[in-house]
């Protein structure tokens, strides 16, 4: 375990020092004379970093600890999929684009050996499937929800990419995925410090659904390691976030981007960037507990439906100041309900008499 701590450890901060000594002089370049260009865009240095880290950890890890052997496709061609999802961005209409996303997301589903999942699950293999493809897709394409800052974004995919790390701390997760993981911290981390204290380059949402991607297929690497429910319940933040930017936007009819009706977009306008970070972090670190405890739960369900509704509520108070103790974040949270249930009520009424 010390062994594959210290691995992690090295990988992720070769990651880090790499990423940093190559984009800060273009950043500081950037801040000068303002001109923007492809070489200046955060996500090559990021992929490239990260092909040069897979390729070190295969080399170095292999397939040694995998339940499920690694194959050489299942390794690499995801890094494939992710720069043609990033070309695409680019070069083509966002119709285009979700079709690349979905047609890479499908792919990469079906590299995975599902046998395992289903002894776990006991559902039909094509289920599997559907679901982890849907999942994939959600994952991928709903994270631009939180490219509302380098810093909501990158905590909220570097908490998952820590857990797939605690994972194989505790020999839930090959130490590849691991490896993979932490270089991904690593460079994505020396982005966001350069860009902490005054946002300078934001990522294009091209390079955040790339990201989310990269961070999605070592997710489906556990599946046929038993330990893709902890992974599911990483990402809980998303699925919250997403269903109150949905109900905000859809029911109660407020109207902006999806991304402008999220407990993280209010908080950009209420906290600094070091207290949004913090508090973002703060549910983050309550959903890997949970995610490492669900190694331990015989039920496969009840963890994920906790984490959920913990996720809404902490979530929720995100857009709100901070209050100064747990009964005025409780009654908040109640009387907030309690309205959009009344708005709701109020606009299915208005619905109602309108069709009469």
């Amino acid at each position: 375990m010390l062994l594959s701590l210290m691995n992690m450890l090295i990988f992720g901060m070769a990651g880090f020092v790499l990423m940093y000594a190559m984009y800060r002089p273009l950043l500081n370049k950037f801040t000068l004379t303002q001109e923007l260009s492809l070489k200046i865009l955060p996500f090559p240095y990021i992929f490239g970093l990260y092909i040069a880290g897979t390729i070190a950890a295969y080399c170095f890890a292999g397939d040694k600890d995998f339940v499920e052997p690694l194959t050489l496709a299942r390794a690499f061609l995801p890094l494939v999929f992710a720069g043609l999802i990033y070309v695409t961005s680019l070069l083509f209409s966002e119709m285009v684009f979700g079709i690349v996303v979905a047609a890479a997301v499908a792919f990469t589903v079906l590299l995975q050996p599902v046998g395992m999942a289903i002894e776990l699950w006991g559902i039909s293999p094509y289920i599997m499937q559907l679901l982890f493809f849907l999942f994939g897709v959600a994952f991928c394409l709903g994270m631009r929800i939180f490219n509302i800052l380098p810093h909501t974004l990158v905590i909220e995919l570097s908490s998952v990419l820590f857990g797939i790390c605690i994972l194989c701390f505790v020999g839930a997760s090959p130490l590849f995925v691991a490896l993979c993981a932490a270089v991904l911290i690593g460079v994505s981390g020396a982005f966001l410090s350069l860009n902490y204290y005054n946002v300078k380059m934001d990522f294009d949402d091209g390079a955040c659904v790339a990201i989310a991607y990269l961070v999605c297929n070592l997710m489906l690497l556990n599946i046929g390691e038993f330990s893709f429910p902890s992974c599911v319940i990483f990402t809980m933040l998303l699925w919250a976030e997403l269903v109150m930017a949905l109900y905000r936007k859809y029911i109660l009819s407020q109207g902006g981007a999806l991304r402008e009706n999220t407990s993280c977009y209010a908080g950009a306008d209420v906290y600094t960037l070091q207290g949004l970070s913090a508090n973002v972090l703060r549910v983050c670190a309550v959903l890997l507990f949970i995610g490492w405890f669900q190694l331990f739960s015989v039920n496969q369900y009840s963890l994920l439906i906790v984490s959920f509704c913990l996720a809404l509520w902490l979530g929720n108070a995100l857009g709100a100041p901070q209050p100064t103790s747990l009964k005025e974040i409780n009654q908040e949270f109640v009387n907030e309900l309690k309205q959009n249930i009344e708005e709701t009520k109020n606009l299915l009424s208005r619905n109602k008499k309108d069709n009469q």
